[in-house]
């Protein structure tokens, strides 16, 4: 394929997106407080629920843990937000490069997203698809419905089958 080092750069943005997604899900929302209860401090992760002010007991061995990983979510979110940035300046190349390429971005950029659920939402994913398939009344292969069962769980990436179904069907130019 053309273009290859863009495809790699592009590829590896994807990475760091689905991993920095799955990253700033696994930090605690809000920040901690300690409140003194009859003369001894207890620490609590507040945080809102549309709007209210909630509040949740940390166990002491845990607030350092806790704090660490709010005190990453920053960073993280910069740091989402440039990889979003070089994914646009890297796709905006793509369009006027090669619609080609431009059109594997677009599908990678698909396939990021489904990686990025989180694992407890890709069974709701695949039922719908199930469904929706179902009402079309296009059969699925048998290999098909294993590797979306292996993503469901978390055990397969989406990328990995997706594409190499748009090459098979001819929808995408061969891709590494």
């Amino acid at each position: 394929m053309r273009y290859q080092e863009l495809l790699v750069e592009y590829k590896d943005l994807l990475a760091a997106y689905v991993h920095l997604q799955q990253e700033l899900r696994s930090i605690p929302k809000g920040y901690l407080v300690a409140k003194k209860i009859s003369g001894r401090e207890y620490q609590y992760l507040q945080y809102s629920v549309q709007g209210k002010k909630k509040s949740e007991y940390v166990r002491e061995e845990d607030a350092e843990r806790i704090r660490a990983a709010i005190a990453r979510r920053e960073p993280a979110k910069a740091e989402l937000d440039a990889v979003r940035q070089s994914q646009d300046r890297l796709e905006r190349a793509a369009r006027i490069l090669d619609t080609n390429l431009y059109r594997t971005f677009v599908f990678l950029k698909q396939s990021a997203e489904m990686d990025a659920l989180p694992i407890d939402k890709r069974q709701d994913a695949l039922s719908f698809a199930k469904a929706m398939t179902a009402l079309e009344g296009l059969p699925t292969k048998e290999e098909t419905e294993q590797n979306l069962s292996l993503w469901a769980a978390g055990e397969k990436r989406f990328t990995d089958f997706y594409m190499q179904s748009l090459c098979a069907y001819g929808i995408l130019e061969g891709m590494s």
